[in-house]
């Protein structure tokens, strides 16, 4: 660099040792150029050399790392976040790039779900906008994006082609399905599905609920159609001589009102965090993951003055059940099971073969001490917890095949219900931590 600055220099010394008044002459029209360009700044792409010196150096680098056999010590958190629209969950993408940001990469996914020559094209008009919304953000991530048939089929294809070499996403960041219980029973399926194929493919999985929910995708929508409505009243005035009818703006304070709450709420991972704790329970050994994510978010200036707490397993023995909290899970399941003792045998058969994603007698009666687990640790988090700016939580795994959908989403349901902020956290059993090598 500087060898360069000397060189060039030593030209400008050397023109006006040649011809003094022509060196001149040529700065002259020179400054005059940069002058007009500044100033007219015309709408005119000229290229640079520079990104391409520094796309070659991002391809090389790429190779590179495959060239190094992974460490322990080098592994980090690089994400799939499926955000949908990035703007629609701010909540997800924002947890998600405090622990991503500057340690690794940082996928926001969106699935277009439809006709596959109808989605794509809807897809690709909004590659660049969704990427320049990440960037006035200032949220070092990527938008990527798939047309499907169905949500987990889309999941599937961005699970397995995402990433190049070593930049392939090692961990899955979901937002939690609030409205399981009165969604299709495909929709249910289909969000279970998701985990399990992340599980298989040897993702971390992290799952982030938030009480007041994550999508705002309906209040953007309102805002947009309230900008519409403004402005064709705005148009309405304009044209019309006598100030004639306006468009009335239909709105209710109480709506608002919701609608402000859950905005604050999905921005508040954005803003510096009070001085508190992040109470992590790790209930399960994973690798170590569900210690490195809450490690990762106390390095982070917006979570510096949170302190973390760590809760183990104790005696599953010890487990006193409270009747009450029981009986509201029992309530929560009450539509999705099969009842077969209501029932005779002929009548509960041609039940079980019409409705096969229903909860049977016989499934609860064998995960009964398991459910009860999810039921306990609820009331040891409401007790220990509630006070925590963010709880973090080993994830329960259902094995494929034996534990029923619908019961496994109230397992994870009635687990962070009426808590602060919760992640739950599941590894892929792979050492993340130096501890375990």
């Amino acid at each position: 660099m500087w060898l360069s600055l000397f060189g060039a220099v030593l030209c400008c010394a050397v023109m006006f040792v040649i011809n003094w008044w022509a060196a001149l002459v040529t700065y002259a029209i020179e400054i005059f150029l940069y002058i007009y360009v500044t100033v007219k700044k015309p709408d005119v792409n000229w290229g640079s050399s520079t990104q391409a010196v520094t796309f070659v150096n991002a391809v090389n680098n790429a190779l590179s790392l495959t060239k190094v056999d992974d460490h322990i010590k080098n592994f980090r958190p690089q994400c799939i976040v499926l955000t949908g629209a990035p703007k629609t969950r701010p909540a997800l993408l924002d947890i998600a790039h405090s622990f991503s940001k500057n340690y690794g990469l940082c996928l926001t996914c969106q699935v277009f779900l439809g006709l596959k020559t109808e989605m794509i094209q809807e897809m690709n008009i909004g590659m660049e906008n969704h990427q320049a919304w990440l960037n006035k953000k200032k949220r070092k991530a990527f938008y990527a994006a798939v047309a499907s048939d169905s949500f987990r089929e889309g999941v599937q294809s961005l699970l397995q082609a995402a990433g190049i070499g070593r930049l392939k996403p090692n961990t899955v960041v979901i937002g939690f399905k609030k409205d399981w219980k009165c969604v299709d029973t495909m929709d249910v399926q289909s969000y279970v599905g998701v985990l399990h194929d992340a599980f298989d493919l040897e993702y971390g999985v992290v799952v982030l609920r938030i009480s007041q929910g994550l999508d705002i995708s309906h209040i953007l929508q309102a805002e947009e159609e309230m900008e519409r409505l403004a402005l064709e009243q705005s148009l309405q005035r304009m044209d019309s001589q006598d100030g004639g009818a306006s468009v009335i703006i239909p709105r209710s304070a109480q709506a608002a009102k919701v609608s402000q709450r859950l905005v604050e709420f999905s921005a508040q991972f954005q803003k510096k965090q009070a001085k508190g704790t992040i109470d992590v329970w790790w209930l399960f050994d994973d690798g170590g993951f569900t210690l490195l994510i809450p490690y990762i978010l106390t390095t982070r200036k917006k979570w510096k003055d949170c302190k973390l707490r760590i809760f183990i397993a104790g005696q599953t023995d010890r487990i006193e059940q409270d009747k009450a909290d029981w009986k509201t899970f029992e309530d929560m399941i009450k539509p999705f099971r099969v009842h077969e003792g209501t029932k005779d045998a002929a009548s509960a058969e041609t039940l079980r073969n019409d409705s096969q994603w229903k909860i049977t007698d016989a499934e609860m009666e064998i995960l009964e001490e398991k459910t009860r687990l999810q039921v306990r640790l609820n009331e040891l988090l409401q007790e220990n917890s509630r006070a925590a700016n963010l709880i973090i939580v080993s994830m329960p795994i259902a094995r494929k095949g034996a534990v029923s959908d619908h019961l496994y989403m109230a397992w994870l349901d009635i687990l962070t219900k009426n808590l602060p902020p919760t992640l739950l956290i599941r590894g892929n059993h792979k050492s993340v931590l130096t501890f375990y090598s």
